[in-house]
């Protein structure tokens, strides 16, 4: 590539700090305009925990340390306040260092048009927006993922150098003790990228590597224990019946999510379809302009999405795969930069697109993963100011919606979530104590427990003659235009027109 003029260099640095200005406005607007959802109330208890506590409840879930020691610190020394917006904070300050270091360690000498173009894809993604105000880990496996990747870059072409190799070996390391996925898919890129200029210095190359794994020691028996759960491959919720179509699905969603987000206003949905095929034409294009990324780049975009797709659901699958995201507006500003005539077309057309699911995110109402809309916080006070704890049960739809969150939200409070028949009858028969005289129950219009038992449960509840007749209905959130396209598309039935009910039920 070639050299950026001093004059240019200025401007460009000038452009990195209106995108920074205009990140920082977009990310820390509103940061509690989503409710809370379970993954953050993990975040939250987590951080406020002792940080022996702490690392034995992470050892015990499916994470890596390092994002929850920074948590546990940050919430001390951050602005007052509750610990989710300080969370969220947290997360918007990785991304405006992610920003940075795209800029500093990727952008600083490229080309300054296309330097351009990438910071202004980048500022305006609505999926990075979304992910990136979540109390979770994703901005930080972005700007790990950038600095391992230049410091791949930087070793490749100085093997000899021992800087060089511990400043590598030292972030793919952390970038390691802050998920497993991103540390393993780029400890497999940058193996490919360093191995093409060995050229008889691999006993760098296994002392680089070696050091990495010496620093992961402490934490290589939990990952095993990762490991076998991954390939235990827990019940997800699938759309369809065949694994093969699943992973279509979610490699669709994933892409979707990653150039347009996924707050898409009814009227856009045309417009994405018509974008596809430039767009991914400009991603093509872009890739090939460095054809020494193209086979690392590759392999860690696959080993992230099979470790991403056998792990959770088509709706979580472009959060774990956020890590992504610089290198694919990296690629569609290359082909922007390099096709002048119909790359700015096209580019600016996504960029346009991106701003405008940035406006529909802001309205928080045509989100496709409903599970982010989930207002626990609004249903926990009606339930608390109109019941008693001493007399009251609270039944949650286990696979749809965040009971951890609602319970977390209604301390005293009996709160059972229904994920099985057996769920179903112990549920029964607390509500059949007489010392019961109030019942709640909330459940997602479209029910995917085995033989419809949530279904059921409701019919008995508004028949049964122990309760007011029918019970009472509170709607939340409606279903947007747009999610009411998409299930038609799909041919997916709900009960009802309302996103979150809750019904209320007392015996006279």
């Amino acid at each position: 590539m070639q050299l950026i003029e001093p004059a240019d260099s200025r401007r460009a640095d000038a452009w990195l700090v209106l995108c920074l200005i205009v990140q920082s406005v977009l990310l820390t607007n509103s940061l509690g305009l989503l409710p809370m959802w379970n993954d953050e109330l993990f975040t939250v208890r987590a951080a406020r925990l002792p940080v022996d506590a702490m690392l034995e409840m992470v050892r015990g879930d499916v994470h890596p340390p390092l994002y929850f020691l920074l948590a546990h610190y940050w919430i001390r020394i951050a602005p007052g306040g509750e610990s989710l917006a300080q969370l969220r904070l947290l997360s918007v300050v990785f991304a405006l260092l992610a920003t940075i270091a795209l800029d500093r360690l990727w952008l600083k000498h490229a080309p300054a048009r296309l330097r351009a173009w990438c910071l202004a894809l980048w500022t305006a993604s609505a999926c990075m927006l979304l992910y990136s105000r979540m109390a979770r880990s994703y901005s930080l496996q972005v700007l790990g993922f950038v600095v391992v990747c230049w410091a791949a870059r930087r070793w490749s072409e100085d093997l000899g150098s021992w800087k060089k190799l511990l400043i590598w070996a030292g972030s793919l390391a952390a970038l390691m003790y802050t998920h497993y996925v991103p540390g393993i898919a780029a400890w497999a890129g940058a193996n490919l990228l360093l191995l093409r200029n060995a050229r008889g210095r691999s006993n760098r190359l296994l002392i680089g590597n070696g050091i990495v794994l010496a620093a992961y020691l402490p934490w290589l028996m939990t990952f095993a224990s990762v490991l076998a759960v991954w390939r235990a491959k827990p019940g997800l919720l699938l759309l369809t019946g065949n694994s093969v179509l699943e992973t279509g699905v979610k490699l669709a969603y994933w892409v979707f999510s990653f150039f347009y987000g996924e707050a898409i206003p009814l009227w856009m949905l045309p417009v994405t379809a018509v974008l596809a095929i430039p767009v991914v034409w400009l991603l093509w294009t872009g890739t090939r302009t460095a054809r020494i990324w193209l086979l690392p780049a590759a392999v860690t975009a696959l080993i992230g999405f099979a470790g991403v797709a056998g792990w959770v659901s088509y709706a979580f699958g472009p959060a774990r795969m956020l890590f992504l995201l610089p290198l694919a507006m990296l690629a569609c500003a290359a082909g922007a930069h390099y096709h002048p005539r119909a790359g700015t077309i096209i580019a600016g057309a996504l960029l346009a697109a991106n701003i405008v699911g940035i406006g529909s995110y802001f309205q928080a109402h045509n989100l496709l993963n409903i599970g982010y809309l989930a207002p626990m916080d609004r249903i926990a006070r009606d339930i608390a100011g109109s019941s008693s704890s001493a007399d009251t049960i609270v039944l949650v739809d286990g696979p749809n919606l965040s009971g951890v969150v609602l319970e977390y939200y209604l301390p005293g409070f009996s709160t059972r979530q229904i994920f099985t028949e057996q769920d179903a009858e112990s549920a029964r028969r607390e509500i059949a104590n007489p010392a019961i005289r109030h019942v709640w129950f909330m459940r997602n219009p479209r029910d995917v427990t085995p033989d419809h038992l949530l279904e059921r449960l409701e019919t008995d509840l508004r028949q049964s003659p122990e309760f007011t007749p029918q019970g009472q209905l509170h709607p939340y959130v409606s279903f947007s235009p747009t999610h009411k396209a998409l299930m038609r598309l799909m041919n997916v039935q709900v009960s009802t027109d309302w996103m979150y009910s809750a019904w209320e039920f007392r015996k006279p």
